[in-house]
């Protein structure tokens, strides 16, 4: 279990902690920013929501499902931005909204003809979880991850001078959906077999894993999560399952599985597998989106800013809930 932060070092976190942790402040959002990787010619689309006020703030990167793009997850985006977080909503070379054009056909094909096919309610899911196994979405993922935390490590010019003026580049958590959320787990330490091609970008503090998965696919076999020691939030619904079947139990292997400290977990009652950012106007789920989004930044607080209070809401969050609640929180 990490270790208690001092005063001093709370007080060094200081402008971090600006923002009441029952209130949210004004955020500005740029739309979309296209960072270009020289290395692979590769633009990145991404969409960036961060506090009005200045900094440093902390930095998260949001990944996003596969065939997604910078759209998603922006009522999270904002909601941790109003909470005292510079969020990069990446998009990656698997998107169908935001085609990628140095992505080869034969691989774009194949997600549009997979994502068709699920959409549809067709009965073979392995056809998703196959095009997903492509050695390529996963290696372009991390090259996408690992240049836009080298940007921000080093308050790159080629970021807009509004991100720049307000991020601690010391300070940096992952996040993800479904194959994001895949990804982050892999990120915050969980074995490959076979492993993926080095460099791995590493240093991340924490990782936020929304409907993530459990051995047998994805090169993720058993003891896969055994050595993460990174402190994870997980989160899942009663009726996220996964692309063959899986059910949400398969979901919550990373948090049952990882070295026990600061690991938390929230099963939502009735949510599906793209139910997770329901906006709070939502009449059925909306009231518990909002509050997992309330759950999540004080993850953020915890992990990126030091402020002990974060960890105490959601430990609160843990002693309390029990199983059949609305939003289930577990805590090892």
């Amino acid at each position: 279990m990490p270790s208690m932060f001092s005063r001093r070092r709370l007080l060094q976190a200081a402008p971090a902690l600006a923002v009441p942790p029952g209130l949210g402040a004004p955020v500005r959002t740029l739309d979309r920013v296209d960072l270009v990787d020289p290395a692979r010619g590769r633009p990145i689309p991404t969409r960036i929501h961060m506090p009005a006020a200045g900094g440093p703030w902390p930095v998260v990167i949001f990944s996003h499902g596969f065939g997604g793009s910078l759209a998603a997850f922006s009522n999270a985006g904002r909601a941790w931005a109003a909470k005292g977080v510079v969020v990069l909503h990446p998009t990656h070379a698997d998107s169908v909204q935001v085609p990628d054009a140095t992505l080869p056909e034969a691989d774009a094909r194949a997600v549009r003809q997979a994502l068709a096919a699920a959409a549809g309610g067709r009965p073979n899911g392995d056809l998703l979880a196959s095009v997903m196994e492509r050695p390529v979405f996963l290696r372009s993922r991390l090259a996408d991850i690992g240049f836009l935390q080298s940007l921000v490590r080093a308050k790159d010019s080629r970021l807009p001078a509004a991100v720049r003026e307000r991020i601690d580049p010391t300070r940096i958590g992952m996040a993800g959906h479904s194959f994001g959320a895949y990804l982050t787990l892999v990120i915050c330490g969980a074995r490959l077999s076979p492993e993926p091609p080095p460099p791995l970008p590493a240093g991340f503090r924490s990782g936020l894993v929304i409907s993530g998965q459990g051995t047998g696919r994805l090169g993720l076999k058993p003891g896969a999560f055994a050595r993460m020691a990174t402190p994870l939030f997980s989160i899942t619904g009663s009726l996220d399952f996964g692309a063959a079947g899986e059910t949400p139990d398969w979901r919550l292997e990373a948090f049952q599985s990882a070295r026990p400290g600061r690991q938390y977990a929230a099963i939502l009652d009735g949510f599906r597998h793209g139910d997770f950012d329901a906006p709070d106007s939502d009449p059925v789920l909306g009231k518990a989106a909002s509050r997992l989004r309330n759950l999540q930044s004080a993850f953020w607080r915890a992990t990126l800013a030091g402020d002990v209070s974060g960890w105490a809401e959601l430990d609160r969050a843990a002693g309390a809930s029990r199983a059949g609640f609305p939003m289930e929180v577990r805590r090892r």
